[in-house]
């Protein structure tokens, strides 16, 4: 799940703690807001961090390094293709997931976690590029 998707019920739990702290409906909205702005920044640098280290992994002079990440995807395609396709034709589906039952819970954990943070910083990534070149040219027609 990610952040922008919890961000809503983060703010909906806070709002009880923000009423009884700031009882001028105005203030506490305000409040609301600027914690909104505040989280949605944080976010927005951890974002920017992300992208600069994929960059950086990217202009290495490592050849590992700069395919870490698409050996990573390669390596997923080839695991659902096998899991999904080629052991239910081979009749060893059974043991096959049996076998990834016995995968533990926290190497689960990180593999999700990589792959998904390596997702948001690529969706940041784009995300910032597409808003600079609007920026770009916006500045240039002006």
């Amino acid at each position: 799940m990610s952040f922008l998707a919890i961000l809503p019920a983060l703010l909906g739990a806070l709002a009880p703690i923000l009423q009884k702290a700031i009882p001028d409906e105005g203030q506490r909205m305000q409040a609301q807001l600027d914690l909104q702005r505040a989280l949605l920044d944080g976010q927005s640098d951890l974002a920017r961090a992300m992208a600069e280290v994929m960059k950086a992994d990217a202009a290495s002079e490592s050849a590992l390094t700069r395919n870490a990440r698409p050996i990573t995807v390669l390596w997923a395609l080839a695991m659902i293709t096998w899991v999904g396709v080629a052991a239910p034709l081979l009749g060893l589906q059974a043991e096959v997931v049996k076998a990834l039952a016995g995968v533990p819970e926290s190497l689960w954990s990180l593999l999700t976690l990589g792959i998904g943070a390596y997702m948001a910083a690529r969706t940041a990534d784009k995300f910032i590029e597409a808003r600079v070149t609007e920026a770009r040219v916006a500045e240039a027609k002006r």
